[in-house]
């Protein structure tokens, strides 16, 4: 495992919007992602930087935070992990409604507002979908398997904090 810095690592942006790096002894490597290791607990800690060849997948080197690169790197760093990891954060919950299916067995219709805007998400028995980290985040992950966060309970609406008390009761 090879820890990368500041110093032996410069990302770039192709024209394409492809991100690329060069290392300190002048290797050039295209086509890379930066996947983070501990996504919901060290979110910006252990970053692998990695590339794909032909399914195969070579890492560069782990970053083991980014707080000593420079505001132009933490953000190719941070665009290339949005770009991986698409987490919606749940504002709010405006409206659940359980429906029937078959003999009782049934689903959760959730219309939730997000900060990529509003949706209608489907969740098979909440309390197997939904799951709270060492940090409080809860996870939700609904019935295609699209994940959502909530990070702090207490900054939803009260509607919504009584909404999920109701169902995980």
């Amino acid at each position: 495992m090879k820890i990368l810095t500041k110093d032996d690592i410069r990302f770039e942006k192709s024209e394409t919007g492809v991100l690329n790096c060069r290392l300190k002894d002048g290797t050039v490597h295209d086509h890379l992602h930066c996947i983070t290791l501990f996504p919901l607990t060290l979110p910006e800690q252990f970053i692998s930087v990695i590339k794909e060849i032909d399914q195969e997948i070579e890492e560069i080197g782990i970053i083991t935070g980014l707080d000593e690169f420079d505001e132009e790197q933490i953000q190719l760093v941070r665009h290339a992990m949005d770009e991986r990891y698409f987490v919606p954060e749940i504002l709010d919950i405006s409206r659940l409604k359980t429906k029937q299916v078959i003999r009782g067995h049934g689903f959760d219709e959730w219309e939730i507002s997000t900060d990529r805007g509003r949706k209608i998400m489907y969740l098979f028995n909440p309390r197997e979908n939904m799951s709270v980290n060492n940090a409080g985040v809860v996870i939700i992950t609904d019935i295609e398997k699209n994940r959502y966060k909530i990070s702090d309970l207490e900054k939803l609406p009260q509607g919504a904090r009584t909404l999920l008390e109701e169902i995980t009761m």
